[in-house]
């Protein structure tokens, strides 16, 4: 009976959620409540413990003596996170570093390309890709109309990289997986470091081709340019920006927020972001108390006014709200699935339908499975309905929730060819280009980062092959 009503609950949230007839913080909390009190009539114990259910996975359960934290913690490491990259943004922090690649660039269409890479991958640092298309588009999309460049390659060039960086522990897949596994942010995000820097390095690939492309079709041809004297508008055909256009292009992003620009202490945020990554990376302190000290030194040293200070944080705190209610919302589900026994119920269930020669498999049969299902599932239907199933089935075979995690998180790689992913409506609507010529261009891309992030992982033991 309990595995038939967990089945119950999870098909029920996917159901409305798919359907669009309920929000994902809504089903989370009220979808979950609603099957926690059908368990107490049901088993006939007080209605009363579903509230005690929803109340460990938020906050902590003893199980055998132990401490099983809830998902508040993680919450606290998003929410900073988030407010913390949003304020980087607002004083301009990385600002020098696009003004000095669009000078670097100098109308070569190659230069272009593997510059809009770049900034895209510094800037999906903040685990948002709504912040990145704006920060991108404005920094190059002028320099791609000048120079008549392809803008389906700028919406690649942008959502490639911030599908890699989409890995971080504040974005939005491993914020999800954390609390379903009870990980914590290193151990988690250590095994899939080697996967992004192969990645990033594909993703550099993936401009520089993108770029020769451009320069053939645009009959750019650098010794062309130097025996002109630099002047790219004889250097090419088409239409090149010159000095006076690349000038225009850095003064509009200087102006822009330019009251919230601090500029004379760039170096002192350089080296408290370095700080932050370092000790989240060596995890010598928990990583949401990091994000949550270095928030607030952020404000204090870059806004002396106290009222100014407060209006960033609750700014940028709009951009945090979704996610981080989305983490609360988690421990509403993982609290009633594990203190009512529905989801060690399925997992037995399943467990006893599983041939068990493909039970060492599970992992890898995860992340196989995690590159359909992330492209037709929002990733709550996934990592809150999937994930929490499948999770115990692997565990009873031997694999540790670091492995399952890291499984669960493969099919990202081809996620932002799915119609569901929000902000890829900004990013057609600011590049231009229709969206089925997107979702075409990036699967092509895309199925080969899928493949690069199962090789390292099992490569590197992150997904076991026993």
């Amino acid at each position: 009976m309990l595995a038939l009503l967990g089945y119950t609950m999870i098909i029920v949230f996917m159901i409305l959620l798919l359907t669009k007839k309920i929000s994902p913080f809504v089903g989370l909390i009220m979808i979950s409540l609603t099957f926690g009190i059908i368990v107490c009539l049901v088993q006939g114990v007080p209605i009363l413990d579903a509230f005690k259910w929803i109340k460990e996975g938020l906050f902590y359960k003893v199980v055998g003596g132990k401490v099983k934290a809830g998902t508040a913690g993680t919450a606290v490491l998003l929410l900073f996170a988030i407010l913390f990259f949003s304020i980087m943004l607002d004083v301009g922090l990385f600002e020098p570093m696009c003004i000095g690649l669009i000078k670097m660039a100098k109308g070569d269409p190659l230069r272009i390309c593997l510059a809009t890479a770049f900034i895209s991958m510094v800037v999906s640092l903040d685990g948002d890709g709504t912040t990145t298309v704006l920060i991108v588009t404005a920094s190059v999309l002028t320099l791609f109309k000048k120079l008549k460049m392809n803008k389906l390659y700028l919406a690649l060039l942008i959502a490639i990289p911030n599908s890699i960086l989409n890995y971080v522990p504040w974005s939005g897949p491993m914020a999800r997986a954390m609390p379903v596994l009870n990980l914590g942010a290193r151990e988690f995000f250590l095994p899939v470091v080697p996967g992004i820097l192969v990645a990033l390095v594909y993703a550099t690939y993936m401009a520089w081709n993108l770029g020769m492309k451009e320069r053939k079709r645009l009959n750019y041809h650098p010794s062309n340019l130097k025996a002109n004297g630099g002047n790219a508008e004889v250097a090419a055909t088409a239409l090149a920006v010159n000095e006076h256009d690349i000038n225009e292009i850095i003064h509009e992003l200087k102006e822009s927020n330019k009251e919230l620009k601090r500029p004379k202490l760039f170096w002192f945020n350089l080296v408290l972001t370095i700080g932050v990554m370092t000790l989240l990376i060596m995890d010598v302190m928990d990583g949401g108390v990091v994000f949550l000290v270095a928030t607030a030194l952020a404000l204090m040293v870059n806004y002396k006014d106290p009222g100014l200070q407060a209006k960033r944080l609750v700014a940028n705190g709009e951009e945090a709200l979704g996610p981080v209610s989305l983490v609360f919302g988690a421990g509403v589900i993982m609290g009633v699935l594990n203190g009512s026994g529905m989801s060690a119920a399925i997992a037995n269930h399943i467990v006893s339908i599983i041939p068990s020669s493909m039970g060492v498999y599970v992992p890898l049969f995860l992340a196989l499975v995690s590159l359909p299902a992330l492209i037709f599932l929002p990733n709550d239907a996934f990592y809150f309905g999937i994930l929490p199933v499948i999770a115990p089935i692997a565990y009873s075979y031997g694999a540790t929730p670091v492995e399952v995690g890291v499984a669960s998180l493969i099919g990202q790689a081809t996620r932002f060819c799915s119609p569901l992913v929000a902000f890829l409506y900004v990013l057609v609507e600011r590049t231009e280009v229709n969206f089925a010529d997107y979702q075409k261009a990036f699967f092509k891309w895309a199925l080969p980062l899928f493949f690069i992030h199962l090789f390292m992982a099992i490569i590197t033991g992150a997904i076991p092959i026993r």
